[in-house]
């Protein structure tokens, strides 16, 4: 009884230890995803600190070269 219980403890650990998909082990899963995470985070902060408002200096600008030429009859 006592060594079924040790069993039944140790279990859980050696199954996660032992997990893999396609022939990567699990930690090697954890560490490819948080590669991912990172590189998806560092994707969306550079679009919405540097290309977003770079993007919408662009529009404001185009509009009012656009709103003064056609004030001035250039269009």
């Amino acid at each position: 009884m006592e060594k079924t219980l040790e069993y039944a403890k140790a279990a859980p650990p050696v199954t996660i230890s032992t997990i893999s998909l396609m022939g990567i082990p699990l930690n090697e899963w954890v560490f490819i995803c948080t590669i991912i995470y990172t590189v998806l985070l560092t994707i969306f902060l550079l679009r919405d600190k540097l290309i977003n408002p770079w993007l919408e200096r662009r529009r404001k600008a185009h509009k009012s070269q656009g709103a003064s030429e056609v004030k001035h009859g250039n269009r």
